[in-house]
């Protein structure tokens, strides 16, 4: 009988969560707003907007028992025991290291000493959730290469840590590594027993959700090429060596011996966002971002408005342009071939005139996945590599990666 797992991802402003199938399929997909983004108080709503999205996907797929739960987020987030949020985008002063988490920490620490005193754990994002949901404490460590982003014990001793303090932060484990099942308290709080989101279903780790997207972009062999656009924007390369420039950040993939490089566009995702905002005010109502988009695209010019939407889109795919240029340029030092093709994850891949326009301003043929919240599909990956149902996480990533649609250059 064919398994479905429960993918979940904690963003920014909202929660998504899916029925996956092992056959790649999005059987349901659910989104709920947050209404405390960033504020010291966002990770409040994650648990009841988790509730909220399983009575919507189970209102549409009533016949889905889920065989597990996979979560993962942005990881640089910070949460206390007790729930005060640090977030991913606040900003912090960067020290001489190569760590993502020792300047947040220590940003955290200052920003809400009592608690960080009185907590006997500080968790990244979706570990917190996860721990919510089962009552074992972890650090997802994506591969052990990531160390180093991440911290040691004696690097935060060097930055200041106690031996008390470093207790504070969970152990580190793998994505796909089974935690205790859901406990009882969740359980009861989800209020969906009776489809079986009950007490000992597992739950496994995901990663933070950049990697997760990668995965579930089937970005995990060398070659591939992924534009992940969320609140911001990450242009991602995976390779056998790692690649060096200025505005390039090369990490460890997930897949051991492989390495991800990367150039980050940090705010085109919230630019467009604090954009549809104004516009939605402006016209008292919501508007859908494809249908913003169109009548960005159709403007004649005499939409002031419409036009700054228009002046942003093509900023994005001019700034793409030139950071897949800076790619090309670094793999051609290392005598490594650069695609003519990149798939694209995230909310402006739900827009057929926005990545046509990526396609027609970058030269590069756009694909779309069926699921273009790859975090999900991601997330689906390693449920299904911890269930066996997949012998390796490349194999699970390209089983249940497709496309749905290739844009091609027009006008280039």
């Amino acid at each position: 009988m064919e398994q479905t797992v429960l993918a979940v991802d904690i963003g920014t402003s909202s929660l998504k969560a899916a029925f996956v199938s092992e056959k790649g399929k999005v059987c349901s997909f659910s989104r709920r707003p947050f209404l405390l983004c960033n504020t010291e108080h966002a990770s409040k709503e994650w648990l009841p907007a988790f509730q909220n999205a399983l009575q919507d996907l189970f209102s549409k797929s009533p016949e889905i028992r889920p065989s597990g739960i996979c979560v993962s987020g942005n990881g640089p987030t910070l949460v206390a025991q007790s729930g005060e949020t640090f977030l991913w985008n606040e900003k912090v002063v960067q020290l001489k290291s190569s760590s993502l988490f020792v300047p947040r920490l220590l940003a955290f620490k200052d920003k809400f000493p009592d608690v960080w005193k009185k907590s006997e754990l500080v968790f990244s994002g979706p570990e917190y959730f996860l721990w919510l949901l089962t009552g074992e404490p972890c650090t997802i460590l994506p591969e052990k290469r990531f160390e180093s982003a991440y911290w040691n014990k004696q690097f935060l001793l060097e930055s200041g840590f106690s031996n008390d303090e470093i207790n504070k932060l969970p152990s580190f484990a793998e994505p796909s590594h089974k935690l205790a099942g859901l406990s009882r308290k969740a359980s009861s709080f989800l209020g969906a027993e009776e489809f079986g989101i009950k007490e000992g279903l597992p739950v496994f780790c995901g990663a933070p959700d950049f990697i997760s997207a990668l995965v579930g972009t089937a970005t995990v062999k060398p070659g591939i090429l992924c534009d992940r656009a969320g609140s911001s924007e990450g242009i991602n390369f995976c390779t056998s060596v790692p690649l060096e420039a200025e505005k390039i950040r090369t990490l460890p993939s997930v897949v051991p011996e492989l390495w991800n490089a990367s150039v980050l566009l940090p705010d085109s995702g919230s630019k467009f966002d604090s954009f549809k905002l104004k516009i939605e005010r402006e016209l008292g109502r919501q508007i859908e971002y494809s249908v913003l988009v169109q009548e960005i695209i159709g403007s004649d010019g005499t939409n002031a408005s419409l036009d700054q939407g228009k002046y942003l889109m093509i900023q994005t795919a001019l700034n793409l342009k030139d950071a897949l240029g800076i790619l090309k340029d670094a793999a051609a030092k290392k005598g490594i071939a650069f695609p003519d093709e990149m798939r694209v994850a995230g909310g402006q891949a739900k827009s057929a005139l926005w990545n046509q326009m990526k396609a027609d301003i970058t030269g590069m043929k756009i694909s779309v996945p069926s699921c273009p919240d790859a975090e999900l599909l991601g997330d689906a990956a390693f449920a299904f590599t911890a269930l066996k149902v997949f012998p390796t996480l490349t194999s699970a990533s390209e089983s249940l990666f497709s496309k749905a649609e290739t844009f091609y250059p027009q006008n280039y």
